[in-house]
């Protein structure tokens, strides 16, 4: 759970509306993906991914899927501090390709993994913060 990053999350976007908050929490709790946008969509009462997605935009939220990722890649991160395993090892304990993880890492973050990995948690997280902040002007 990305809890530390969680509260400075709502530090910084206190005024978020319930259901964007709603979303933010959920993805920090599952460290990354929640389900496909229609999915959460529906979960949340609304049309469909298009509403959704308007929904975060409004409310200064990157996209569903840019969220995930950071949350995805911070929590890889944090575990790769906290116990030294490899991308690879993450990558075969959450049954995903590792391809698909150092691809994802790249996507996210414009970085190779060992460059993520050498910045460390805090960089990610500022990283992530800063999406928020961007998102939200």
């Amino acid at each position: 759970m990305l809890s530390q990053q969680l509260t400075a999350i709502r530090t910084l976007r206190p005024a978020l509306t319930l259901p964007s908050r709603a979303i933010v929490e959920a993805v920090c709790l599952a460290e990354g993906s929640i389900g496909s946008a229609d999915e959460v969509a529906r979960t949340l009462g609304l049309k469909n991914r298009f509403t959704l997605a308007r929904l975060l935009k409004r409310d200064g939220v990157p996209p569903l899927h840019r969220l995930a990722g950071w949350a995805t890649v911070l929590s890889w991160v944090l575990a790769a501090e906290q116990s030294g395993v490899s991308l690879c090892w993450l990558a075969f304990r959450s049954r995903r390709h590792p391809s698909a993880c150092y691809r994802l890492v790249r996507e996210v973050t414009g970085l190779r993994w060992e460059t993520v990995r050498t910045r460390g948690s805090c960089w990610v997280q500022q990283r992530l913060l800063a999406e928020l902040r961007k998102s939200s002007s």
